[in-house]
């Protein structure tokens, strides 16, 4: 067995130990190294707060955010990684472009717990910087020449980077001081640029070597592919007509128009369509539904309330300006349960889609004779821009010059500046309430709560009582909660939830990276609501203690129905079915039911204490089980926040030190206040009613546990 790895601890120091502690002088005063260029660039890009595990082989850079070097940066040190990367992942998201999230950890134990929740990310196009610190490149070369396994290690093929290569925009390593600054650089304007996750490596020992000064370097910015104007021109040349035609116009807005900083042009845009404006699910709260132009509502499918579907079903043009098209955005549409005999839910042949990158319009509206018009490289803001310039202002130079290259919009000129716009505008709207949720007064005090009734009292009793200023953002966790909640009143990027993804227990260990991003942006004020099932909640339950130890008023309601109720409305929807009805139909067609039965329970929530559970994290606790009790709840979380927790233990509550007390340098600032957590114990067997369409009970079967 080799043994020329266990060396002295002088030999030991000068392999795999820091430039700090083996040559002081290489890190003189007032010079750059990799630790703080990192930080500069890192805070120039909008990160503020860095959601860090410790770890060996990470300890120095973290350990310099507790420095003067730290360039504004806090550290804040969450409870797992995955927790944190939810956390830096709703830093990312919670300000439109403004901010970006942070999330540092270890090599292999820590970088593997992160993987599913920065892919996550990744999907979603939030800008979310991973940073992970690996062993040295001696260290290495000892696996390679001594077969060492260094802790944490996988191999030696560097498998932390072949995994992230795979889920984010860049990954580099850094193991060379003299490259250190490029792939810094390179990276970081990468993320702002595509707003996506990427990943850096540094190699163990590497943070104190000097590099060049930030100051003598340019500026990160967004560097987006120069849009090609002929492209442009052509895109914009094919739609125009087709708008001048449109005599029911609807305007769907996507996720991308807030994660590329959009919102004001797209805005623009509205106010002269004067079309109606439905968001995406994915895309809700792109813009404040306080005061966006022509808001209609949002769409998700056939989990839109009637009038919404009634609005895009019934239009002729749809405009999809930086939607995802996912299956539980468009729920019950494209999906296996779309029935090709009924009419679309959606026209999706009347569609014209410009996401970033790229624009088509299919053929039923193109009029080509070569099919779908498509092209690859639109950039989604310029089109926005341009082809509201166009609409504004159509006798205008920009008209002018685009008539000149293409003759046939002559014609379409002529109408514009006849009608001062588009010649159908205003196109209808919607008919009804762009928020359809029932009153509070329409449910018994004394029932059980069900998923009705807890979003008609959080709606109308809690958040429509702030003004527009203040409105609380509300986190939606997957499952019945983001399809529940999906037509509740927003501000602008005060709905996070992934629809995409869809990683249940996201929200709660999200919602204090919203906070943390709210407060650093001057929103203080806005409260920061999570929703989600048991099960869910019980994938990171420990990110109470984060909230409780940052001082935040974060409000995590929890259904604690005791089913995963998503995955048995995905997998069998009709286990669900009313059993009054299920007994009407079973009179009818000679088939009895049995009686509902969970696909998945979640017993253990039974067995909890929610109060105390909530006071052993630092946070207060409420568990409702009727109307009555949640109206009551709502009144209390409308008082104010709750005071901040009391430290416990030894040192709890002391002033100064003593034997066996610990001080902390560089601690959080002063808690303000804590979290509240509440469990509704709502209705097992229930589902939201916009989400009923699913259920088809007259014509189930009678199941059998006969094993074949």
């Amino acid at each position: 067995m080799p043994r020329s790895y266990l060396l002295p601890r002088n030999t030991y120091a000068r392999e795999f130990g820091s430039v700090r502690q083996t040559k002081k002088d290489t890190r003189r005063a007032n010079k750059e190294t990799v630790a703080s260029y990192l930080n500069k660039r890192l805070a120039e890009i909008g990160v503020k707060h860095v959601m860090a595990i410790p770890g060996d082989y990470i300890a120095e850079w973290v350990e310099s955010l507790d420095t003067e070097c730290n360039a504004g940066l806090v550290r804040i040190h969450p409870n797992n990684e995955m927790c944190a990367t939810y956390a830096a992942d709703g830093y990312g998201r919670a300000t439109g472009g403004k901010r970006v999230g942070c999330v540092a950890f270890t090599y292999g134990v820590g970088a593997l717990n992160a993987v599913q929740a920065v892919a996550g990310a990744f999907v979603e196009e939030v800008p979310l910087v991973a940073i992970n610190g690996t062993p040295s490149t001696a260290q290495f070369n000892s696996q390679r020449d001594q077969g060492v396994l260094w802790h944490h290690m996988f191999d030696g093929s560097l498998t932390d980077l072949r995994i992230y290569e795979k889920i984010t925009h860049v990954a580099v390593r850094i193991d060379n001081p003299a490259f250190a600054a490029d792939l810094i650089d390179s990276t970081l304007s990468a993320c702002i640029t595509y707003s996506k996750p990427v990943y850096i490596e540094i190699a163990n020992t590497l943070e104190a070597y000097e590099v060049q000064p930030v100051s003598e370097r340019p500026k990160l910015i967004k560097s987006p592919v120069p849009q090609n104007q002929k492209s442009l021109d052509e895109s914009l040349a094919s739609t125009l007509p087709i708008l001048v035609r449109a005599k029911k116009l609807v305007v769907l807005g996507g996720l991308e128009i807030a994660r590329f900083s959009l919102q004001n042009t797209f805005s623009d845009l509205l106010k002269v369509l004067k079309a109606p404006y439905l968001s995406s699910t994915l895309g809700k709260g792109i813009l404040s539904e306080y005061s966006a132009p022509h808001f209609s509502g949002t769409y998700n499918g056939k989990n839109s309330q009637q009038n919404v579907q009634d609005l895009i079903n019934g239009a002729d043009l749809v405009l999809s300006l930086g939607v995802h098209e996912t299956d539980f955005n468009f729920a019950g549409i494209p999906t296996v349960d779309f029935n090709p005999g009924d009419p679309p839910g959606l026209p999706l042949e009347a569609t014209i889609m410009v996401t970033k990158g790229a624009a088509s319009i299919p053929a039923g509206i193109s009029k080509s004779m070569l099919g779908e018009v498509y092209w690859g490289n639109i950039q989604l803001g310029a089109f926005i821009e341009k082809l509201a310039e166009l609409i504004a202002d159509p006798s205008g130079n920009a008209m002018n010059e685009l008539v000149g290259n293409f003759p046939h919009l002559k014609g379409v000129q002529e109408e514009m500046v006849n009608s001062k716009g588009l010649p159908n505008a205003p196109f209808p709207g919607i008919k009804g309430d762009v928020w359809d949720i029932p009153n509070p007064s329409s449910y018994t005090p004394t029932d059980q709560v069900t998923w009705d009734s807890f979003k008609s009292y959080l709606h109308h009793n809690y958040l429509n009582t702030f003004s527009e200023d203040e409105a609380p953002v509300v986190l939606a966790d997957t499952g019945l909660s983001f399809y529940n909640l999906n037509n509740i009143k927003v501000p602008g990027n005060g709905y996070i939830a992934q629809i995409a993804w869809g990683a249940i227990g996201y929200s709660p260990a999200a919602s204090y990276g919203v906070k943390l991003a709210l407060n650093d942006t001057g929103q203080s004020k806005r409260r920061v609501i999570s929703v989600s099932g048991d099960g869910a909640f019980s994938e990171t339950s420990n990110c109470l203690g984060t909230i409780a130890e940052l001082g935040l008023d974060n409000v995590v309601f929890v259904m604690a129905n005791g089913v995963f109720a998503i995955e048995q409305f995905l997998i069998n929807a009709n286990a669900f079915c009313d059993q009054s009805k299920i007994d009407e139909c079973a009179s009818t067609s000679g088939n009895p039911l049995p009686k509902f039965t969970a696909l998945t329970q979640v017993p253990q929530t039974s067995l909890m204490d929610w109060k105390a559970l909530a006071k052993g994290f630092g946070g207060v606790g409420y568990e409702v089980t009727t109307n009555e009790e949640l109206a009551n709840l709502i009144e209390d979380l409308k008082k104010g926040s709750p005071p901040p927790a009391v430290p416990s233990g030894p040192c709890g509550g002391k002033e100064g030190s003593s034997d066996g007390c610990c001080e902390f340098d560089g601690k959080p600032a002063q808690r303000k206040s804590t979290f509240t957590l509440v469990a509704v114990r709502n209705v097992c067997n229930d589902l939201p009613s916009n989400t009923k369409w699913k259920l088809n009970c007259c014509d189930i079967q009678p199941s059998s546990n006969a094993c074949p």
